[in-house]
């Protein structure tokens, strides 16, 4: 089975690093998948889950708040993410919590830009961490 290195880096840190065979990532453009071999590419990715098959058939998920996605056909992905959390540092509870109060926040100003943002980036962390089945327990 034909793998590429995939590489997922935040402002902050190094979060995933393997083998791969697959690579799913929502970008400005609409979703986009990757393969061993794609056509070199840059592409401006959005708030979404960047999902990667690893080589053994393990599923990693990330929540990615806007960033690029290079590929190169030789050396692999990178994900260049503004934040990058992986689903098993999520805490569940939390990011529901964070839903809910942004939600009723916007209940007096549903045109706030700044919440919308806020609500999107707090629904990708609720919906990686609920795919993975692995949320943080709360603290």
């Amino acid at each position: 089975m034909a793998t590429m290195h995939v590489e997922v880096v935040s402002a902050e840190r190094a979060v995933l690093s393997l083998e791969a065979a697959e690579l799913y990532a929502r970008g400005v453009e609409g979703q986009i998948g990757i393969l061993p071999g794609h056509q070199p590419s840059l592409i401006a990715l959005d708030v979404g889950p960047v999902k990667v098959v690893g080589a053994d058939g393990t599923v990693e998920l990330v929540a990615v708040h806007n960033g690029l996605l290079f590929v190169d056909a030789e050396k692999g992905c990178i994900v260049l993410a503004d934040l990058a959390e992986p689903a098993s540092e999520i805490d569940v509870r939390r990011a529901r919590a964070a839903v809910a109060e942004v939600e009723q926040r916007l209940a007096s100003d549903p045109h706030d830009e700044v919440l919308l943002q806020s609500l999107r980036k707090h629904r990708v962390r609720l919906e990686v961490a609920e795919q993975a089945g692995t949320g943080t327990p709360a603290r």
